[in-house]
């Protein structure tokens, strides 16, 4: 089974190739190729993503990186695939995607190597969470393809993406048959992006509970804004963990103690609009008595990551007691800051369960975890009732 995978929930214009075998325990996988486009650059102007920037630039930019994926995957197939009804199927979406997706129509009129390709058996297509005009580029293609190739379209929940992308094996190089790496039940996940903070109970593959989110401020939002506050530039997490680490290695503390919200609260949610004020207040106190130079910048950084990491961990640690966790899952774009890294390695250590977490290449928004998901799941949807979902829940999603 070859699955096609489409990712457009933010700024990540994302595609991927997986071939799969088996189920169950059987099930197994290998990465054929996964490309990533990002529109970082572009974002930096407005300090974050720009929602209609981000749906025109997915429609100018999917196809060329399709027409790039499908190229890299020939030595792969053996069998293509005709599409005998190019011109009928640019026909039946004409009218709709000329009018709300223009920038993708553009593409796909200019888009012949359609016609003949690789075969590909399914496609698999972020519905939700994200934002609502990209993820309208994703299922609009995935539909248009569906329909050119007859072939299933599936819809995936991103954040159970994210999920299934700790699983996977970085270790191994593409084109090697590998398995997902074994979870034991109940498992605990902590879901952390840009848009989301989020404790997952984890029953088994596909039935999942939220049992604690954030109640303002997702944390990666909280990282950008908080580094915007200290003159870091777009996309400001990274930036702000590489001055907090520099803060660590040379000694610096910060003066200020920052809050670490509700971590004393019973319950599993996040706050984290608070600290950023608290930030903004301390680097307010600073100007004000003329002590604000870099190196309180650098310590306000490490205190801030330090704060952040205390309250994730902590709240994590609560749910893993309360599960009583066999396994413990972190995954999302966060997942890629090593203080956070490091605390949940000793987390593990700690209840003695095994932890998971993404190869740094994989944290961010790609489109393997959607094929992966997709793949497993293997329940089609009618394609004219895929609609974009951008506050999305994530639930009990029936995979295997």
């Amino acid at each position: 089974m070859t699955t096609l995978g489409i990712e457009t929930s933010c700024d990540e214009t994302a595609l991927a190739l997986l071939q799969t075998r088996g189920s169950g325990e059987t099930f197994e996988y290998r990465i054929i190729q996964s490309l990533v486009h990002s529109q970082a650059n572009l974002h930096s102007a407005y300090g974050g993503v720009f929602p209609t920037l981000a749906k025109r630039e997915h429609g100018k930019n999917i196809l060329p990186l399709l027409d790039k994926l499908l190229l890299e995957a020939q030595p792969y197939f053996k069998e293509k695939r005709y599409a005998k009804d190019y011109k009928k199927t640019l026909d039946l979406f004409e009218k709709e995607l000329s009018e709300q997706n223009p920038d993708l129509w553009q593409s796909i009129l200019g888009a012949d190597f359609l016609v003949n390709i690789p075969r590909i058996d399914q496609i698999a297509v972020t519905q939700g969470p994200g934002l609502e005009p990209a993820l309208w580029v994703g299922i609009s293609l995935g539909r248009f393809l569906s329909t050119l190739w007859n072939i299933p379209l599936i819809a995936v929940d991103h954040m159970e993406g994210h999920i299934i992308g700790s699983l996977i094996d970085e270790d191994k190089p593409y084109g090697v048959w590998q398995y997902l790496k074994g979870v034991t039940y109940p498992a605990i996940a902590l879901l952390i992006s840009g848009g989301h903070t989020e404790l997952v109970e984890i029953n088994s593959l596909g039935d999942y509970k939220i049992i604690g989110q954030t109640r303002d401020d997702a944390v990666g939002e909280a990282f950008d804004k908080v580094a915007r506050l200290l003159g870091l530039p777009y996309p400001g997490g990274p930036h702000l963990s590489r001055l907090a680490e520099e803060a660590r290695q040379q000694n610096i503390l910060s003066p200020i103690k920052l809050p670490r919200p509700m971590i004393d609260r019973d319950n599993h949610d996040f706050s984290f609009s608070g600290l950023k004020t608290a930030v903004l207040y301390a680097i307010k106190k600073a100007e004000k008595s003329g002590k604000y130079d870099n190196v309180f910048r650098a310590g306000l950084a490490l205190e801030f990551e330090n704060a952040v990491t205390d309250t994730l961990s902590a709240k994590s640690a609560e749910a893993i007691e309360k599960i009583q966790a066999k396994t413990l899952i972190m995954g999302g774009g966060v997942s890629a800051n090593h203080s956070l890294r490091r605390r949940f390695t000793d987390i593990s250590a700690e209840y003695g369960i095994p932890l998971y977490m993404p190869s740094f290449h994989l944290s961010g928004d790609n489109a393997l975890m959607i094929a992966l998901v997709g793949a497993l799941n293997n329940a089609p949807t009618d394609s004219r009732n895929i609609q974009a979902q951008g506050t999305k829940k994530l639930g009990k999603n029936l995979l295997l």
